[in-house]
Order: C-alpha cells, then sequence, then structure tokens
C-alpha cells in the first residue's frame, strides 16, 4: 500500500501528493550514507529490508515541517500496522504442539552471531526464553543517522509482534533504543502440556 493511500486522512493533501517519491528519494540517500559506513554486507541487507523505511519515512514528514513527535506517531502507526501482521501468523504458530520449543530454537538461532545484537541467553526451557541484549543494529543505525528517537518506535512494535499471544507472556522492562542499558526479552510460557 502507498503511503498515499495510507496517510489519506492522516496529513495534509499537499504532502501526500509527492510522500512517495520524497520517500524513495530519502532512502536512496540513506542507503549511500549506508554505503560509506563500515557495516557489513549482511548488516546492510537488513538495515535496508527492516531499519532505512522507518528512517525514511521519519525523514519525509520531517522535511515537510511536521514536528517531531507527530511524525514519530505517524510511523508508529505504519510500523505497528505491519507489526501486527505478524503477530497474527506468529500467534497462530503457538497452537501447533510443542510450538515454544520452535519459537525457543527460531530465537536461538535469529539471536546467533553479533552482525546485529550481541546478546546474552539468561534462560532456555520450557518454562521461558529471557536474553538480554547488550548491542542492537536498529539502536546503531538510528544512531548513525543522527534519529535515535525513531528506535523507540521498533522497540515498541516488539509488544505487538509478540504480545496478546494466548501460550505466551511477553515482558521488558527497558531497551537500547529507548535508553536503557540493555534490551531485555523475556518471554513466559504458560503452563500447556502440549509444550
Amino acid at each position: 500500500m502507498k503511503f498515499k493511500d495510507f496517510y489519506s486522512c492522516e496529513v495534509e493533501e499537499h504532502i501526500l501528493e509527492n510522500i512517495d517519491e520524497e520517500y524513495r528519494r530519502n532512502m536512496d540517500i540513506l542507503i549511500k550514507k549506508l554505503d560509506q559506513g563500515t557495516w557489513t554486507q549482511k548488516q546492510k541487507k537488513k538495515q535496508k529490508s527492516s531499519i532505512l523505511p522507518n528512517i525514511a519515512l521519519y525523514k519525509t514528514f520531517l522535511q515537510y515541517g511536521i514536528p517531531k513527535e507527530r511524525a514519530r506517531e505517524l510511523v508508529r502507526k505504519r510500523a505497528y500496522f505491519r507489526a501486527e501482521k505478524a503477530h497474527n501468523i506468529l500467534s497462530k504458530f503457538f497452537h501447533l504442539p510443542k510450538f515454544s520449543r520452535v519459537f525457543r530454537f527460531f530465537m536461538r538461532k535469529g539471536m546467533n552471531g553479533n552482525e546485529f545484537w550481541i546478546s546474552e541467553i539468561l534462560f532456555d526451557n520450557d518454562e521461558k526464553y529471557v536474553v538480554d541484549i547488550t548491542k542492537c543494529l536498529w539502536a546503531d543505525t538510528c544512531s548513525y543517522f543522527d534519529c535515535i528517537e525513531i528506535c523507540e518506535v521498533f522497540c515498541l512494535s516488539d509488544h505487538i509482534v509478540f504480545g496478546n499471544i494466548d501460550k505466551m507472556d511477553f515482558r521488558r522492562n527497558e531497551t537500547l533504543g529507548m535508553g536503557g542499558k540493555k534490551c531485555d526479552f523475556c518471554f513466559i510460557f504458560k503452563n500447556d502440556l502440549d509444550n
């Protein structure tokens, strides 16, 4: 869905006319600046697909004179829309037998290496999966582009993706992107004989 359509009732018509074109222009600028950094190819691929789109959209709104808080709110709306889709898929999988074990397997696999995160798994059993992240590509990228304030959109989207799942509670106290010393991910698996 084009931004012009997504934000049709949210922003003024003169912004909607060119928002998709301005967004693409900002993406190109960000990608060129990204290529000047010391990022690995794997990091750049993840940045281009998952991080730069929100940053480019945020910078597009700022270019139109929209205040930072309102721009962040608009980006958050789009990010939550996308996170809700991921949540719907994840919540369906949790109805499968022993899915908490599969979930933990994919979390371990995703946290493997140090190109996206530097992490330490604190608990990994049928009751809970707890991991602390002390370095995060999302926070580092937002900082690199001088817009750390937009990182909260990524952090809060986790609550949409992982929240309100029948067989799992997601808890978090802090994130690097919101001024914390770490990102603490805590997944508590509810008592279920199938898990």
